[in-house]
């Protein structure tokens, strides 16, 4: 079955569950068009926003694609905005792993849409995000990486600890972990290199090409080979 077939399966659950959002069908395809409301966590309205949510060839493995309809959120990089004006909602490392087993479109909604749309809204009217985002770009997908590996502002750390978990097969749980910190892995990186591995090599490669452009370090090649 299709992602857009996977999609269209689930777009009657939305209707039923969000009363403001409506099937549309035009000539090529069906999707979601509709109101959501943000509403804080005391019940407090903050902002209400026009949306369209279609489907994206790999759902249910990557987000479904949402466009804002009532111009209220600027089209640019800096609101995390795509260039087509789609949501940025998450670097595509970690959407990628939220969505390894599969993200249903009110799962969707509830844990990543309502809470993007949230952080944007508290940008409106207080003039910064609440935390937690990553920045737009290759910066955000080095914020990601770090994160998961913790390593802080650490780029050289960061970059070899990727290259490992590309190329290596996974250590035994009671072997020393890999980041060289004297820790066995099942209480260091244990978890990171589980979560990282789920990209594949190729994905972590070309991740890897882009933040050694952006970072100016070595080259892939002489990471992969001083590895090896």
């Amino acid at each position: 079955m299709t992602g857009y077939n996977i999609f269209i399966n689930q777009i009657d659950q939305v209707v039923e569950r969000y009363s403001n959002f409506n099937i549309v069908e035009d000539s090529e395809e069906k999707y979601l068009q509709g109101e959501l409301q943000v509403v804080d966590r005391s019940g407090v309205f903050w902002e209400s926003y026009q949306l369209e949510i279609k489907h994206h060839p790999d759902f249910p493995y990557r987000f479904p694609k949402v466009f804002e309809i009532s111009d209220k959120i600027p089209k640019i990089a800096d609101w995390h905005i795509n260039k087509d004006h789609s949501f940025c909602i998450d670097v595509d490392a970690s959407e990628i792993i939220k969505c390894k087993d599969g993200l249903s479109l009110i799962e969707f909604i509830e844990k990543e849409l309502t809470p993007y749309l949230f952080n944007q809204t508290h940008r409106k009217v207080q003039g910064h995000y609440v935390g937690g985002e990553y920045s737009h770009g290759l910066k955000g997908i080095y914020e990601f990486y770090s994160d998961s590996l913790k390593t802080g502002d650490n780029v050289r750390k960061t970059l070899s600890l990727m290259m490992f978990i590309a190329t290596h097969s996974r250590p035994n749980r009671s072997n020393k972990c890999f980041c060289e910190s004297g820790e066995l892995f099942r209480h260091c990186h244990r978890k990171a290199y589980d979560e990282l591995k789920v990209l594949g090599q190729k994905h972590l490669e070309n991740d890897l090409q882009l933040l050694y452009q952006w970072s100016g370090l070595m080259g892939l090649d002489r990471l992969r080979s001083k590895l090896n």
